[in-house]
């Protein structure tokens, strides 16, 4: 009973208002679906076993988002709960077996790559669950020492994510590895590339190339990302049939290495490099009759070559290096240029965008669609002027007018 002010008396318990029904399991069984279909694995099970109307919403509530830790299924002294595991095992076999419709959509799955057993578990579990995405990640614990393994995929498998955490990249096998579509690895030590039929798209984040890439490998591979990796390697061909587009984000505290890009399909290429960011390459060649768009924003190269084949080919993009006196403590590393540099690389690539043009015209062709921007920033901490210098070539602007 409330009291004249609005509060409780002590001791009186209060009762939510209502009628007391089950309001959840009254709603239409499409909207119930609904519900469900956005929870994780382990409510949707329980939903099930909750009461006789609830027994077969996952037949209808097929989209499942399944997040599993396997490690949480150990205890302190690393003793790995096997009947715990073998229950879930027999949740997804079971609802395998039930069709189609009952599918998981996409499984997020971490555990301990150095643990054999916890391996095993995970193993069955991506090939029961039969997940169109898959993201694993590898727990490394012990930091042993590097070994091989393998992610098995059932025939639903069309995405791939990989968090190595410098493991060896692993061995992408079983049914579904012939029908992979994305695959996107980070932090994997590369020392045999996934050579994959199908596969379409590829990214690599800070990958670690101790390995070049094999002559034959993702055949109809169309888009390629790589970002930051170490290359250990001298050389690092990239002959790819049918690539569009390719994406290169630097390189990240290397040797200098000779790159080869031989791609007849490739219409898209983005170079890039963080300012004041360590690393480059030795030398850059570039094979691309297709090339429509070039984006090459701060990335220094000893030497390039540009082939694309027929005049005016490529129609949009810029080439721009900027310069400043705050990252001159490169200079012992060896990665700080002066802006004669970066004007003699612009030139030198311009030359092979512009065959058309004799090599001593192509530099007074581009003048007129080439700014120099010299401006001043105050460094943070001393609060004194640091000079700045800023070059872009509008690759746009310059292509658009030796058509007209």
């Amino acid at each position: 009973m409330a009291e004249p002010g609005g509060g409780r008396r002590r001791g009186v318990a209060w009762v939510v208002p209502g009628d007391g029904a089950d309001h959840i399991t009254a709603l239409p069984l499409e909207l119930r679906a609904r519900i469900a279909a956005s929870l994780p694995f382990r409510q949707v099970a329980r939903l099930a076993t909750l009461s006789r109307p609830w027994r077969h919403i996952h037949h209808h509530a097929p989209i499942v988002k399944l997040n599993l830790n396997l490690d949480e299924w150990r205890s302190a002294a690393g003793v790995i709960n096997e009947d715990a595991l073998a229950g879930l095992e027999v949740a997804l076999a079971r609802r395998g077996q039930e069709g189609s419709g009952s599918k998981v959509d996409t499984l997020r799955i971490a555990y301990s790559v150095d643990n054999p057993g916890i391996r095993r578990h995970a193993g069955l579990i991506i090939t029961l669950a039969g997940a169109r995405k898959i993201c694993v990640t590898a727990r490394n614990v012990r930091r042993c020492p590097l070994e091989e393994w393998t992610v098995d995929l059932s025939p639903a498998a069309r995405d791939l994510e990989v968090n190595a955490f410098c493991y060896l990249a692993p061995t992408v096998a079983g049914p579904g590895a012939a029908a992979l579509q994305t695959l996107v690895l980070h932090s994997a030590v590369l020392r045999d590339w996934p050579c994959l039929p199908s596969l379409r798209s590829l990214t690599l984040g800070r990958v670690i190339f101790e390995a070049p890439p094999p002559v034959e490998w993702c055949p109809r591979l169309e888009n390629l990302r790589i970002s930051y990796p170490m290359i250990h390697v001298a050389r690092v061909d990239i002959r790819l049939p049918l690539l569009k587009s390719l994406k290169m984000d630097g390189v990240y505290r290397t040797p200098h290495a000779d790159i080869t890009v031989d791609a007849p399909e490739l219409e898209e290429l983005h170079v890039r490099k963080l300012l004041g960011g360590g690393g480059g390459y030795k030398s850059f060649t570039l094979r691309a009759p297709r090339l429509r768009c070039l984006m090459w924003r701060e990335q220094f190269v000893e030497h390039v070559s540009i082939d694309v084949g027929r005049p005016s080919s490529v129609t949009s993009g810029h080439i721009r290096f900027t310069w400043s006196g705050r990252f001159t403590w490169n200079r012992r590393f060896g990665e700080c240029r002066e802006m004669k540099d970066f004007r003699s690389q612009t030139v030198q690539m311009l030359e092979g965008l512009l065959p058309e043009l004799p090599p001593e015209c192509v530099a007074h062709a581009a003048r007129p669609y080439t700014s120099l921007d010299k401006y001043t920033v105050e460094d943070p901490n001393t609060s004194e002027p640091i000079p700045w210098e800023k070059l872009t070539c509008d690759l746009s602007a310059l292509m658009s007018s030796l058509k007209a």
